[in-house]
């Protein structure tokens, strides 16, 4: 992933705006990416140290020096190192040391080649490899034991995107209109954001467009490098979209100053959308230790979205059902901020809301189950640490038993669709 240090950019109106590759600096980055995939082919086998030696070596202009170093870092993010060692190195270090020190109290003669031998022999390795093998755990001296498997071409285009990306970082929220999408592009969209722990809250728009806004990591009080990372994962999900534009408000530079960032998919692009992502870990958890009970519930993959008209869209990950009894959706938000389960909660209360939903937030919110009373068909289920497959199927029973009022709700189909809270009878 880049950094805002790998970034083109200028400044326009309180607007950031990325500096695009124009023809000719495009084939200056792509005669430079493949050399350093060349130097990286011929460096199998050898450390890091002596890769980065040869990188260094190889010229950049003053103009390409920004992208030399985005993509000399996109090449190195694509290089497999790992610690070669027949023994571990901390315990070999020791080892020396100790022999070292003895033999100095001993009043021997100092003779380190002596002494490497020595210790080589007691640990049963060969002498001519101690001396790299007392190191083979720092950085430098990881071996290269794969290359990337991309060309050039490729790591230019992925530089493109990773500017935008690297923008990203330094986002406080990004408001993303999507038009024109189908519903199971709709819902492959939203599992990546879940699957990758992003933080929205979706509304629908005018005609068939939507709006999502996704809370950036300077929104946040802690762990800002680790979500910024998932939330530059955004772009490539939009990209798998039709139709989308974003206008992201960032704070650039050491001032944080605050600036707008905008991009859509008439200047950027669109890529074929890749299967959608698996069940974020806790949800999959959930969803075994649920199956194992052996409970007369089904308990799946949820595959709706449920919109309520004017107030939000509920994306639910787990969808139970039972022969006889309302089908009930099961929403993870233990990793969302307090003020999205709020926003769940007014979803709930609003008027005509039909759909059982049982939410699942941490007890880390502080957020009461008492908040959500008797006379909607929603639950909180606030759990401490792991969530609980039998106490989330006592709330599913529960929510299934209870009567409410208001148009009867259906189960979902297999296949990816947007439901509407308000339907008629005839719906079902």
């Amino acid at each position: 992933m880049l950094t805002a240090d790998h970034v083109q950019v200028r400044k326009k109106g309180g607007e950031l705006v990325l500096r695009g590759l124009d023809d000719k600096q495009r084939v200056e980055a792509i005669a430079l990416a493949q050399a350093y995939l060349d130097a990286a082919r011929e460096h199998l086998g050898r450390t890091r140290e002596e890769l980065s030696a040869a990188w260094e070596g190889i010229d950049a202009s003053a103009r390409t020096r920004r992208v030399a170093a985005g993509l000399r870092k996109l090449v190195d993010d694509a290089c497999g190192f790992d610690a070669e060692a027949e023994i571990d190195p901390i315990a070999l270090r020791r080892a020396l040391f100790e022999h070292a020190s003895a033999t100095r109290k001993s009043g021997a003669p100092f003779d380190r080649d002596a002494i490497l031998r020595e210790v080589a022999a007691k640990v049963e390795i060969d002498a001519g490899a101690i001396d790299r093998a007392l190191f083979a755990d720092l950085k430098g001296e990881h071996v290269l034991h794969t290359i990337p498997v991309l060309g050039a071409a490729s790591i230019v285009a992925s530089y493109e995107l990773g500017q935008a990306q690297a923008v990203l970082l330094r986002a406080v929220r990004v408001t993303c209109e999507v038009k024109g999408v189908s519903p199971a592009a709709l819902r492959s969209f939203f599992a990546t954001m879940k699957f990758h722990k992003l933080l929205f809250s979706a509304h629908r728009g005018e005609g068939d467009g939507l709006r999502v806004v996704v809370d950036g990591p300077f929104s946040m009080f802690e762990s800002v490098t680790k979500y910024g990372l998932k939330l530059a994962l955004l772009l490539p999900a939009l990209r798998a979209l039709e139709s989308w534009s974003f206008v992201a408000d960032v704070r650039w530079g050491k001032s944080r100053e605050p600036l707008v960032f905008r991009l859509s998919s008439e200047g950027f692009g669109h890529d074929e959308a890749s299967a959608p992502p698996r069940l974020a870990d806790d949800v999959e958890a959930l969803l075994e230790s649920v199956r194992a009970l052996g409970s007369p519930w089904r308990a799946s993959p949820a595959s709706a979205l449920l919109d309520q008209p004017g107030v939000g869209l509920c994306v639910p990950d787990l969808l139970f059902e039972r022969e006889g009894k309302p089908p009930v959706y099961v929403e993870v938000l233990g990793f969302w901020s307090r003020d999205a389960v709020w926003r769940r909660v007014e979803l709930a209360q609003s008027m005509g809301w039909a759909d059982r939903v049982v939410f699942c937030v941490s007890e880390r919110l502080r957020v009461s189950a008492a908040v959500l009373g008797g006379d909607v068909p929603a639950a909180l289920y606030v759990y401490k640490g792991k969530m609980n497959a039998r106490a989330l199927l006592e709330r599913v029973e529960r929510l299934a038993e209870a009567s409410y009022p208001g148009p009867p709700c259906t189960s979902s189909s297999p296949e990816p669709r947007v439901e509407s809270a308000k339907r008629s009878p005839a719906s079902g």
